[in-house]
């Protein structure tokens, strides 16, 4: 027995040496007894035995702040890695582990007194079982287990981690489950205004997510609408829209606005004579509010939008809005430095996405920072580091609701057009100026008469001028080749980094764009700085029929950390063709097929089939003026029968009837 705790002491300091070396993480590990009073008074009673004494596993990780418990349970010969019948805890590493977690099921946490049980809601815990020698990778095995939906599951990882390739996965669990809550909501919500206008849906929603934000004192709204009638109902959201806005400090003539797209419901007779509010905020109330307890960047009112718009048969991208995937809005954050000062601004923020995304990303500088005054630098973040402009007053009043349940961040969110004379007064009076932009603008912008929004390249220079240090920009391809004047005049003041081609289908199933994302560093001339060029061609997600696109196979933290070093060190990465890192001067064009090589490695009769059938499909689009046109294949097979042109003519034409 003695030999047996000295090799399994060797293999704790083994493991213990490896992970301090090998991997990254905030806080110590610890071997077997920490600090954490609420995780010890559990072990207390968690003896292998089933004493109802103290048991430990034999290394311990906890971040109070990220809310992530991992328990190694250890054992130094693989023949005790499992038992046969999984019933012995006390000689296999993974029985052992299994009784480690038990203890944080909910099965066994209800039994405990009510500041532990409320102390881990919301808690990733994971369990490793190890068995052999860390150091040879011939002689040892390993199995990751994670508590999730109250059972003990084997998540198939093999080796131990980051901790940030583990927040990854709950995160990636998390949205899952956000996503499919929002799906089954936005279903049910739908089907009970079936009767209502599409564009009307939205509206309502917000106004409802606001009228359940509880107040401080007294009885409210989110507290009596249970008991009240349908005219009750009516009646009171103006007022305490008008009531809940106000304490949040959001202008009067704003808040005006808002109320004033609402009138509706007082005239709509299913509203006034049926329990359909009343049955709406119950399930906001129970189904999609506590969606935000889980402090992601997951824009939940944006999916909301996205779901109302599919169920009403219209695709964003027609009214040139491209809401912005999650993955996507946390990304920008990580393409450039951001510091606990920095100021958000997104000028066309619609339902505040990126300012989320921003938001989360200096509120986590600020958790691991040794500030002192963390408290108050976070509520800082949240009132004067946020800056949003949103013309659409539909997309306003969403950003206000989806920014009021994160907790503030909404008082610096203004109902206006960018490229206004007041919003150049606003910027001039706010006393903390944006110093990072992030933007995703309207797409399809002609800056005429007849579509008065501007273009998307207007968007991106006037960003860059307001922001001191970085802006980025996801825009369609055509931003990045044409408007040669503007790039250049861009690149007078400021400095391309980084172009990255996304992938085909970012958007899909609300639209077929292709695009690029821009990382630019603000007031410094480029000259002939050299650029990143970048093809992500695929980002690991998977597109199904009721989720839209998602990242089912886990693979998108891994495909972005390779993203981020190669972005870091282009000159050791540089493959001509998937990355180029060269100078760009004059009208060179600011995408990665301008510059790469052809890879012909993988040229095959099937290649080369396909690309003529995507060049006759681009051809055609070309003639009929259909290239920024957001159809499919059907809707350009019928266009093409109506005029009566086939491929072979497309083919056979040489190009000369053709704008370039």
């Amino acid at each position: 027995m003695t030999n047996l705790r000295k090799n399994e002491a060797k293999t704790d300091i083994n493991l213990f040496n490896f992970i301090k070396k090998n991997r990254l993480y905030t806080n110590e590990w610890n071997v077997k007894k920490q600090d954490n009073g609420y995780i010890q008074e559990i072990l207390d009673k968690t003896s292998k035995k089933e004493t109802g004494e103290h048991g430990y596993p034999d290394l311990i990780y906890v971040n109070e702040t990220k809310k992530l418990l991992i328990l190694i349970e250890n054992k130094d010969q693989i023949k005790n890695h499992i038992s046969k019948n999984g019933d012995n805890p006390v000689d296999f590493a993974i029985d052992g582990i299994k009784h480690y977690l038990s203890f944080f099921t909910n099965e066994k946490l209800d039994k405990e007194k009510e500041t532990i049980k409320k102390y881990f809601k919301n808690w990733k815990i994971i369990g490793i079982a190890f068995s052999g020698d860390i150091n040879d990778e011939y002689n040892h095995r390993l199995d990751t287990f994670i508590i999730e939906n109250d059972l003990i599951q084997n998540i198939g990882k093999n080796e131990i981690l980051d901790e940030e390739d583990y927040l990854a996965f709950f995160e990636n669990i998390d949205l899952e489950k956000i996503a499919n809550d929002i799906s089954k909501s936005s279903s049910e919500i739908n089907r009970l205004l079936r009767n209502l206008d599409s564009q009307k849906r939205p509206i309502l929603l917000s106004a409802l997510m606001i009228c359940l934000y509880p107040k401080d004192s007294g009885a409210d709204f989110k507290n009596s609408y249970s008991s009240w009638n349908a005219q009750t109902i009516i009646r009171n959201i103006p007022s305490t829209i008008s009531d809940i806005l106000e304490s949040e400090k959001i202008d009067k003539n704003k808040i005006e606005v808002l109320t004033n797209e609402l009138t509706f419901i007082k005239t709509d007779n299913d509203l006034n004579s049926t329990d359909i509010l009343k049955n709406i905020l119950k399930e906001l109330e129970e189904k999609v509010i506590p969606l935000f307890d889980k402090k992601t960047s997951y824009d939940i009112i944006g999916k909301f939008y996205e779901e109302f718009l599919r169920y009403a048969g219209i695709t964003n991208v027609k009214k040139g809005i491209v809401l912005t995937p999650n993955h996507i809005t946390t990304l920008f954050t990580e393409l450039i430095d951001i510091k606990t000062n920095d100021v958000i601004f997104d000028p066309a923020c619609g339902t505040g996405a990126f300012l989320i995304a921003g938001m989360n990303k200096l509120v986590n500088e600020i958790e691991k920072s040794n500030l002192s005054d963390k408290k108050e630098r976070i509520k800082n973040i949240k009132t004067k580091q946020l800056i949003g402009f949103e013309k659409n007053s539909t997309m306003y009043s969403l950003a206000i609701s989806n920014m009021l349940f994160r907790g503030d961040g909404k008082s610096q969110i203004f109902n206006e057009d960018f490229f206004s004379n007041e919003t150049s007064n606003i910027l001039n009076k706010l006393p903390n100026k944006p110093t990072i932009g992030f933007v995703n603008p309207p797409y399809g912008g002609k800056d005429n008469k007849s579509n008065p929004t501007k273009k998307e390249i207007q968007f991106l220079e006037k960003m860059l001028d307001s922001c001191s240090r970085y802006g980025i920009i996801i825009a369609p391809l055509s931003v990045y080749f044409k408007d040669d004047v503007d790039r250049n005049r861009i690149l007078s003041k400021h400095t391309l980094k980084y172009v990255i081609n996304m992938p085909d289908d970012l958007f899909q199933p609300n639209a077929f764009t292709h695009t690029a994302i821009a990382v630019f560093e603000t007031n410094k001339p480029h000259n002939t700085g050299k650029v990143v060029f970048y093809d992500l061609k695929d980002d690991g997600f998977v597109l199904s029929k009721n989720k839209g696109r998602t990242d089912v196979l886990n693979k998108w933290n891994d495909i972005k950390k390779d993203l981020l070093k190669k972005l870091h060190n282009p000159k050791d990465n540089e493959d001509f063709t998937n990355l180029v890192y060269k100078e760009i001067i004059g009208n060179d064009e600011w995408i990665i097929q301008a510059h790469s090589k052809t890879n012909y490695n993988d040229l095959s009769e099937k290649t080369f089939e396909k690309s003529v059938r995507e060049y006759v499909i681009f051809s055609t689009k070309l003639k009929l003026s259909l290239i920024d046109k957001d159809i499919d294949e059907i809707e350009l097979l019928e266009i093409l029968n109506k005029n009566n042109i086939n491929a072979t003519e497309t083919l056979n034409n040489n190009g000369n009837d053709y704008e370039s």
